[in-house]
């Protein structure tokens, strides 16, 4: 039962969620001004650009890669740039073929990048939209829009970038009253990305188990009332038929 509700919540979820409004659009193109009007490399972004260039042109030769020469001092992760390369490589593959310089190949990447956070954003939005009213959803687009910060990083593949991506996601399964998918989104993000988000995840955790037990309590409480009713009722039924048959000199009719 508890599997067939979580299915259906999860329909409910999915159902009218791609399509994207005027809020979308200028978050999105406020984000892609950002990637021209700055599209180079800052220094702490390089492991992952680096991978992004080695897995979009060096492809399955992983001598080549740069990661092999110079692993760093800390060991990270090639999975943010494996799904940005993945989505960016039919796009590179078309400036390729009209011998675009690889600039074009950073801007298409770092664009991919944008979008896929933003899309986690949009879905954040929409349950705030279904939470709190249209109004309260516009204004949380209008901040967005109007802060330097997250519109421009949204489209630099760092850590904390890719995590960003997941923990929107996440966000929006919470509001969505899922707890299973948005604890998996992220124990993922954590376990992948960046380990502090482990403080989020102990308050979401700690939510999830308090409204678990309240509606526990609840429930608990509920089936008591409606069983004393019942027997309330049972006992009344009774003295009624008892009654009745001693007014009918001991027949029920």
């Amino acid at each position: 039962m508890a599997s067939l509700l979580s299915l259906k919540a999860g329909s409910r979820f999915w159902s009218g969620k791609i399509m994207l409004d005027r809020w979308d659009m200028l978050l999105m193109a406020i984000a892609a001004f950002h990637v021209f009007l700055a599209p180079y490399t800052k220094v702490e972004e390089s492991f992952n650009v680096q991978a992004i260039h080695d897995i979009l042109y060096h492809r399955h030769h992983l001598e080549k890669y740069d990661h092999f020469e110079f692993p760093g001092v800390v060991p990270r992760t090639f999975i943010g740039a494996l799904i940005v390369s993945l989505l960016s490589s039919p796009f590179v593959a078309a400036i390729n073929l009209i011998k675009l310089p690889k600039l074009y190949a950073l801007l298409i990447a770092r664009l991919i990048l944008g979008g896929i956070v933003l899309s986690g954003l949009h879905l954040f939005r929409l349950q705030v939209r279904l939470k709190f009213g249209q109004q309260v959803s516009n204004l949380f687009a209008i901040m967005i829009a109007l802060q330097f910060h997250l519109l421009f990083y949204c489209s630099r593949p760092l850590p904390n970038i890719f995590a960003l991506a997941v923990v929107n996601l996440a966000y929006a399964f919470w509001m969505s009253g899922l707890p299973s998918a948005t604890l998996k989104c992220l124990v993922f993000a954590m376990a992948v990305f960046r380990c502090d988000i482990v403080l989020l995840i102990c308050p979401i955790g700690l939510h999830f188990l308090l409204t678990s037990y309240i509606m526990e309590r609840c429930k608990v409480l509920c089936n008591y009332s409606s069983f004393e009713h019942r027997v309330y009722n049972l006992d009344r039924l009774n003295y009624v038929e008892k009654d009745h048959m001693a007014r009918n000199g001991g027949f029920l009719v």
